[in-house]
């Protein structure tokens, strides 16, 4: 049955990733699968209270303050082709359709993986 929702997975990123950009299938298509992936992760939640700790939640804080500053960063520097923003760094490899189904699904597995804690 893994391999299959696996398959599944792959198979609808691949067909999400193939709409047409700023549609309303599109905007549908990410956000029903953002929700069935939030939903699947909360149903496979184990049932333990215990919260993760405050540690936790502070990696994740300066993760994401060191991403924003770098991208800050690169996008006041010049020239530009020497300080990259994170956003041109993906531009390429986001620029098949291959590269955009395979971000879309690491994109709903992290996203259940995530409602699962």
């Amino acid at each position: 049955m893994h391999a299959a929702g696996t398959a599944g997975v792959f198979v609808y990123a691949w067909w999400a990733t193939d709409r047409r950009p700023f549609t309303v299938g599109a905007t549908l298509a990410v956000v029903g699968a953002g929700l069935a992936a939030i939903g699947i992760g909360q149903v496979q939640r184990p049932q333990n209270k215990s919260r993760p700790a405050l540690a936790g939640a502070m990696g994740w804080f300066v993760l994401l303050v060191g991403l924003a500053g770098w991208e800050t960063l690169a996008y006041v520097q010049e020239p530009r082709s020497e300080h990259p923003t994170l956003s041109s760094l993906t531009n390429a490899a986001l620029d098949t359709h291959t590269g955009r189904a395979l971000a879309f699904a690491a994109w709903l597995v992290g996203g259940s993986r995530l409602a699962r804690r």
